[in-house]
């Protein structure tokens, strides 16, 4: 389906990942023969992602704009069906399978847990998400997610396809934002040519994308096959002023497609000339150079840092190992009753780290829970208000107009609600970006920069009772050097931090591959994530019935103005008062996300520091019981130490070439 260099990309990158795992499998029986349990299990974790990832791909848009067939032209084949209705579909996850199937997950239960997964026939999946009941009016839909299989050569190249529904209703917004906005490779943006860059596809792009730190979304103009020829310049060049500057890749991340015409090209041989004139081949080209090179290479390069971690650690070991080999059983016994007590010590500076990560949480949640608050009362209080005062309705009810009056109010009141909820949405998002954002920056900014230099007095202790144990390895020509040895730990612990925070491997990336001030920055990426979720969770005005509103106005309908005013003031009333009445809880599942996710910092540096610990218990034990078995056993150690060197080079250096291969991609 993808064209024939497309595919040679991923199967060149897949060559690479699969060297990659090879060296990753290669050091775990390295680290396994030097007791190195605490980076075993960190490369039996990094093997699994590394095997597990695939480049994930969100196609978003609003309604009616050929986001369903175009992921059918993309796939080569009409998988998914087009949706008829807002709110009437769940996200779909299509992914390699080489039988053709499709799986409904079930949304959580607070009651019964989370059903098991259904098998449903792939011709009926729409008889699923799409949910009506007798009168055509949508019910909430029981399902989270549908992940369709389907035996599709760019889904065996490792893409997964996540189509969302239509971004026209806010809960949709919602749902996308907080399950995929963190986690994905790439964001492609449909757009219809005929009605380009609407406003709420721009606050959207803005409020949502962009503030998520996606700064390469691949816009997708459709339908350009409509446009008069003699207008397809002028069109164009609406959509570089609109959209260029919304992405880093400017102009050359927007093209100007005709979906249909690409999937009648795949369906129907004869249609050949309507798929190279589509656009779409030369667009799937660029996604997979964009895939494969700068998010394969951080795909590579990072699992490739925490292997040279490894490597290095290994390096340190090797010759204390050697040296507690060479010393007498007597000895070491004495040496390591004499650091019990600096163990215990290491142990309490452990806990007070870990306690003053606690306090700092216990200090931040209150600040958060005032500030959302304070943001919801001056917008119930003043500001939608104001925005009402100046708001023209765009289609007002007209009675000699030849449409029911009922039906004008509806769109009106449809009007009015969307436009609320965008003026809304605009306005939280600049709150984070103004107030949440530095507040949360400046204190988790200044928590790490303690942690940092309380890790750095650990390490030193920690250094010190090897050479104590050791009894001057330290200073041999193959002993890690202190300065060494504080880096890799603060990288581990931090990065290790902000892996756990963000919650996905590019997240980790962030810590390991470009360091703490990297890292921090999307930390607070994350924060932004769950204010635009929380903000909006479980608030309804979005999906007001316009027939609550109707009755009352219609009884006393006889001036046009008078009936407009009505239902701008019915609207905003609902729009106020549900705020008033939610933005107590708001504000306390906000700052409840915030400090539940610093709160994985706390459990990463917890875990990283008694790691250290346990590093040095592990190792005297390891070569105490080396040594009962015999001296013909700790020379048979000796000269296995002298091959795991060699092996150790031969990784590192293969490790390299990979680095310099992928640095090149």
């Amino acid at each position: 389906m993808i064209q024939t260099t497309s595919h040679e990309q991923f199967d060149l990158f897949q060559q690479r990942r699969k060297s990659l795992v090879a060296l990753i499998q290669r050091q775990l029986k390295i680290l396994d023969s030097l007791d190195m349990k605490g980076w075993e299990d960190t490369l039996h974790k990094l093997e699994t992602r590394v095997q597990a990832d695939s480049f994930k791909v969100l196609v978003l848009g609003e309604f009616k704009r050929g986001k369903s067939t175009f992921i059918n032209a993309m796939l080569g084949d009409e998988v998914l069906p087009a949706y008829a209705k807002p709110c009437t579909a769940i996200i779909n996850e299509v992914k390699w399978g080489e039988r053709k199937c499709a799986l409904l997950h079930y949304t959580n239960s607070t009651n019964n847990g989370v059903k098991p997964a259904q098998e449903i026939p792939v011709d009926q999946i729409e008889e699923y998400v799409v949910i009506k009941d007798n009168v055509g009016e949508i019910k909430e839909n029981p399902y989270e997610k549908l992940e369709l299989f389907w035996p599709l050569e760019i889904c065996q190249d490792g893409v997964e396809i996540i189509d969302s529904p239509g971004l026209n209703e806010h809960e949709i917004r919602q749902k996308v934002t907080t399950d995929y906005l963190s986690t994905v490779d790439a964001v492609l943006f449909v757009l219809s040519c005929e009605v380009l860059g609407s406003q709420s596809e721009l606050n959207f792009i803005d409020n949502n994308l962009i503030s998520m730190g996606h700064e390469d979304i691949f816009f997708i103009c459709n339908r350009i096959n409509q446009i008069r020829a003699k207008e397809r310049e002028s069109i164009k060049e609406h959509a570089f002023s609109k959209l260029a500057e919304r992405t880093k890749r400017g102009k050359e991340s927007i093209f100007f497609i005709d979906a249909l015409g690409a999937l009648e090209g795949r369906l129907d041989s004869n249609e050949q000339q309507r798929l190279n004139q589509s656009g779409v081949p030369e667009l799937e080209v660029e996604l997979a150079t964009f895939l494969t090179t700068q998010k394969g290479r951080l795909k590579i390069l990072q699992p490739a840092k925490e292997i040279k971690g490894a490597i290095r650690e290994a390096r340190r070991i090797i010759p204390e190992r050697e040296t507690l080999l060479r010393t007498d059983l007597k000895t070491i016994g004495e040496r390591y009753e004499a650091a019990q007590a600096p163990l215990r010590s290491l142990e309490l500076e452990r806990q007070q780290i870990i306690t003053r990560v606690s306090n700092f949480i216990a200090d931040t949640k209150p600040s958060v829970h005032q500030k959302t608050q304070q943001f919801y009362q001056e917008l119930a209080e003043t500001k939608i208000t104001e925005w009402m005062i100046v708001y023209e309705i765009k289609e007002p009810v007209q009675f000699l107009k030849l449409e029911w009056v009922t039906s004008q109010i509806e769109k009106v009141v449809e009007e009015v609600k969307n436009y609320l909820a965008n003026k809304i949405e605009t306005e939280f998002a600049t709150w984070q970006s103004s107030e949440l954002q530095p507040f949360l920056t400046e204190r988790l900014q200044n928590l790490m920069l303690e942690l940092e230099q309380r890790a750095e007095a650990f390490v030193r202790n920690v250094e010190d009772l090897r050479v104590d144990l050791i009894a001057g390895t330290s200073a041999s020509q193959d002993a890690i050097t202190y300065q060494e040895a504080k880096v890799s730990l603060l990288e581990r612990v931090l990065a290790a931090a902000g892996g756990y925070l963000l919650g996905n491997a590019a997240a980790g990336a962030l810590g390991a591959a470009f360091g703490f001030q990297e890292m921090a920055k999307g930390l607070i990426a994350q924060f932004a994530l769950l204010g635009i979720t929380y903000a909006f969770a479980g608030f309804n005005p979005f999906i007001l019935i316009p027939a609550m509103v109707i009755g009352g106005i219609v009884q006393g309908a006889w001036k046009i103005q008078s009936t407009n005013d009505k239902i701008k003031a019915a609207v905003t009333e609902k729009f106020i008062n549900q705020i008033r009445t939610d933005s107590y809880q708001r504000a306390d599942e906000l700052s409840n996300a915030v400090v539940q996710q610093i709160g994985k910092i706390r459990t990463a540096v917890d875990q990283e520091l008694g790691q250290e610990i346990q590093n040095i218990r592990d190792q005297v034990d390891s070569i105490l019981s080396e040594k009962q078995k015999g001296q013909e056993n700790v020379e048979q150690k000796l000269h296995e130490l002298a091959s795991i060197r060699k092996k150790l080079d031969a990784i590192d250096n293969e490790l390299d070439e990979l680095i310099t291969q992928v640095a090149t991609m």
